[in-house]
C-alpha cells in the first residue's frame, strides 16, 4: 500500500515538473520570436507526443524532455523555419508597406499636380497647392521616421486589432465627414476648392499612417506567455 502511495506521489511531481519544463519551454519559444498562438499550440502538442514516445522507450521524465526539445528543435532554429513558413518578417514587412506608402503618395502627388494643372489656380492658390502637396509627403515622412520612438507599445492583442481596423479607415472617415459636412459650409470658387481639398487630404493620409506605425511599434513586443 505504501509502495503504491509513493508511486503514485512519484507520478505527480514527475507530470508537474513536466508541466513546468513545458512553460519554461513556451517561454523561450515566445522569446525566439513565436508570438502567435496557434503555431506555438501545435508545437506543444508535437512536444508532448515526442514526450510520451520517448518514456515509452523507457527514458525518465528529464532524459525524455532533454531528448523531445532536441528533436523539437532550438529557439533561433524555430524562429527561422517560422519565418521561412510563416512568410515575411517585420522588417521586410515594413519595407513593403513602406514602398506601398510611397507608391500611393506618388500617385496622389501626380493626380493632384493635374489638377492643378487643369484648373487654372492663380499665382496663391498655386503656392497654396504646391505647399498642401509638400506638407503630405512630409507629414508621412515625419510619422515614419520620428513619431514611432513616442508612441506607446499597446501589449494587448485585441486592442492591437482594433487599432489596425480603425486605423484603416478614419483617414476614409474624416474626408467623408470633410465632404459632406465641412465643405457644403462654404462657397469656394474652383481653384478655392481644389487648394481646399489638397489640405484636407493631409490628415486623410497622415492619420493612417500614425495608426499602422502605432501597431508596428506594438506587434515588436513579444505576447504575454498564456496563463
Amino acid at each position: 500500500m505504501r509502495e503504491s502511495t509513493r508511486t503514485a506521489r512519484s507520478k505527480q511531481l514527475t507530470m508537474l515538473n513536466l508541466e513546468q519544463s513545458i512553460s519554461d519551454w513556451r517561454r523561450q519559444m515566445l522569446t525566439a520570436g513565436i508570438q502567435t498562438p496557434e503555431p506555438l499550440d501545435e508545437l506543444e502538442n508535437h512536444l508532448r507526443d515526442e514526450l510520451e514516445q520517448q518514456m515509452k522507450l523507457g527514458l525518465n521524465a528529464e532524459a525524455a524532455f532533454a531528448v523531445a526539445t532536441k528533436n523539437i528543435g532550438l529557439g533561433n532554429l524555430l524562429e527561422a523555419e517560422f519565418k521561412k513558413v510563416g512568410g515575411m518578417n517585420k522588417a521586410q514587412r515594413r519595407r513593403i508597406a513602406g514602398c506601398f506608402c510611397a507608391a500611393t503618395l506618388g500617385f496622389y502627388v501626380i493626380a493632384a499636380t493635374w489638377a492643378m494643372f487643369k484648373n487654372d489656380l492663380s499665382a496663391n492658390e498655386w503656392w497654396l497647392g504646391v505647399t498642401a502637396l509638400a506638407a503630405t509627403p512630409l507629414s508621412v515622412y515625419c510619422l515614419w521616421q520620428i513619431a514611432p520612438r513616442f508612441f506607446p507599445i499597446i501589449a494587448c492583442r485585441r486592442v492591437q486589432s482594433a487599432v489596425g481596423l480603425v486605423g484603416g479607415v478614419m483617414g476614409a472617415v474624416w474626408f467623408v465627414v470633410f465632404a459632406n459636412f465641412i465643405l457644403p459650409r462654404f462657397n469656394f470658387m474652383t481653384g478655392q476648392l481644389v487648394v481646399t481639398i489638397l489640405w484636407a487630404m493631409v490628415p486623410a493620409l497622415a492619420l493612417p499612417t500614425a495608426a499602422f506605425l502605432l501597431l508596428d511599434k506594438s506587434e515588436a513586443k513579444p505576447a504575454a506567455p498564456p496563463v
